[in-house]
């Protein structure tokens, strides 16, 4: 047998990725839930500025659970890429769209996260400056938005590699779902309502990204696993 595929941990591992998954999920939505909602994109300069005066404390917790959560995601985007990488066939390419992606999602959003950051340390000392305050928030809520295409790539990779790998259900609803994050992307052309960066339909984008997440982790960690291990084992065999 190769030993390329003969690994006794490779399960073990996967399975922490699984958990990394389940675990940045918990992250990304305790630091969502923990703040109160934000002002909309044309909100005044004032308003933007006591939101992030009032709750300093609670958005400096609210942002390190977010980079957490980044950090754990990515983790589970590199075990998704170790996991079927070396796979035969159409794995190999799908995982490393999916890892492409989901870098990307993960970059993206710990650059959002970073800025967010500057506006909640320096809201006291700029309060002065209203264009900088107006650029630090705009600048966030937009990166916010714009990383979703990343997550576009992410989950149509991903979804297309889970589907070809027994799971067709949670795989079309990726890919489906990776059309949804383009449009949502698109929200940028509006201050306020639907289809502006601080509107439902990116923060939708968001819930279904996170719950989409949770369900592939579930199934990495219940069923694929062993699934992938015997079909690799088989084939090596034959």
């Amino acid at each position: 047998m190769d030993r390329e595929y003969d690994d006794d941990t490779t399960p073990v591992w996967q399975s922490l990725g699984a958990v990394c998954g389940i675990a940045a999920v918990v992250a990304l939505a305790v630091s969502t839930v923990i703040v109160p909602q934000p002002p909309k994109a044309n909100a005044s300069t004032a308003k933007i500025l006591a939101y992030y005066i009032d709750h300093r404390r609670t958005l400096l917790f609210s942002q390190w659970l977010a980079g957490l959560g980044a950090a754990l995601f990515l983790w589970f985007v590199a075990s998704v890429r170790g996991t079927w990488g070396r796979s035969p066939g159409s794995a190999g390419e799908l995982s490393a769209v999916a890892f492409a992606g989901g870098v990307a999602l993960g970059g993206g959003a710990l650059a959002a996260t970073g800025l967010n950051a500057t506006l909640t340390y320096t809201a006291r000392q700029i309060q002065n400056s209203p264009d900088l305050v107006r650029a630090l928030y705009t600048g966030q809520t937009l990166t916010f938005t714009l990383v979703l295409f990343a997550a576009a790539v992410f989950l149509a990779g991903a979804g297309l590699l889970i589907r070809r790998l027994g799971a067709p259900w949670l795989g079309a609803a990726g890919v489906v779902l990776g059309v949804y994050q383009l449009l949502a992307a698109g929200a940028i052309s509006d201050f306020s309502g639907l289809r502006s960066p601080t509107g439902p339909l990116p923060f939708a984008a968001f819930i279904v990204l996170l719950l989409w997440i949770l369900a592939t982790s579930i199934v990495m960690l219940t069923r694929l696993g062993r699934d992938q291990v015997v079909d690799v084992v088989e084939m090596t065999e034959t």
